[in-house]
């Protein structure tokens, strides 16, 4: 516990947690069964029933555990982003639109990326205020690791999703997976500003001094940034790119799931790159062409 209403379960994947009124609101619910069982065990230890699941973004990792627990708490109510709850209700679309619209391989299909189905009976605010089980919130919109990505703030003390990493994570996948790295270091901006007393990313410490660790995911965005570039200052395809840049990263593809993930991240990378007017691209030779802004022929 972090304050007498709010703390978290720790893991692979943090799962914020405020008591209510009635009960406990979680903030995601985890990858899978096994680690909701685990925080069915912690709620009865509490003794809290479950009042309400609160989703930050629609990836597996974070709402995997809703299915069981629903079967617990039948009553809880499930809150998510627009656009989010879709993938949540209908969880095939995150492995399709990861294999890039195609009816997904055999192999995609896994926790990882496939979880378990779940309702969503309300929609989150982009921004403001609501009340969840006589508790008050703050949303903030933090999109850029996933689409309409959102944060929730509780007396002071931000949820922040996968907004950002600790330093192990961004270490460890070196190539952070993101939709639009200009949104993403725009959210990172805002949480500088925030000014809250304390911060839990979904991978990595809660932390009441954010400033490095925001600096650090920022710093590591802008680096990806000018090796991608460097890459492209000689035209390259979008797989010519992925595999130039992971030998650059020390990154070896070994599966499905990774080259999907690696790949969209690349792209997210990409389009931050054409926000800021630093690449271009062109068609020729029936292939899609990627170049430094100024080079090539884009």
């Amino acid at each position: 516990m972090i304050t007498d209403r709010i703390g978290y379960f720790p893991g692979s994947v943090n799962i914020g947690l405020v008591l209510g009124t009635s009960g406990a609101i979680l903030i995601d619910s985890g990858l899978d069964a096994q680690t909701a069982k685990k925080i069915k065990k912690g709620l009865e230890a509490m003794p809290q029933p479950l009042a309400a699941i609160v989703q930050t973004h629609a990836h597996a990792d974070h709402f995997g555990g809703n299915a069981y627990l629903l079967t617990c708490w039948p009553e809880a109510v499930v809150y998510a982003p627009p656009l989010e709850e879709a993938i949540i209700r209908y969880p095939l679309l995150e492995p399709i639109y990861l294999g890039m619209g195609a009816q997904p391989l055999a192999e995609l299909c896994n926790k990882f990326l496939l979880a378990e189905a779940s309702r969503v009976d309300r929609l989150l605010p982009a921004e403001g205020e609501l009340d969840i089980d006589g508790v008050r919130f703050e949303v903030i919109s933090l999109p850029g690791h996933s689409w309409q990505q959102v944060g929730l703030v509780c007396d002071g003390i931000c949820f922040a999703a996968d907004s950002f990493f600790g330093e192990e994570t961004l270490k460890k996948h070196k190539l952070p997976f993101l939709v639009d790295a200009h949104e993403t270091l725009r959210s990172l901006v805002k949480l500088l500003k925030s000014g809250c007393r304390g911060y839990l990313p979904g991978h990595g410490p809660y932390t009441t001094s954010p400033e490095a660790i925001l600096t650090k995911n920022i710093h590591w965005h802008r680096c990806l940034y000018d090796v991608i570039e460097e890459i492209l200052a000689e035209e390259k395809t979008l797989e010519q790119t992925l595999a130039l840049l992971c030998e650059r990263l020390h990154i070896s593809i070994q599966n499905a799931t990774s080259y999907v993930l690696y790949r969209t991240a690349l792209m997210g990378y990409l389009i931050g790159l054409v926000k800021e007017e630093r690449v271009s691209y062109r068609f020729a030779a029936n292939q899609w062409l990627w170049s430094r802004k100024g080079t090539g022929q884009g």
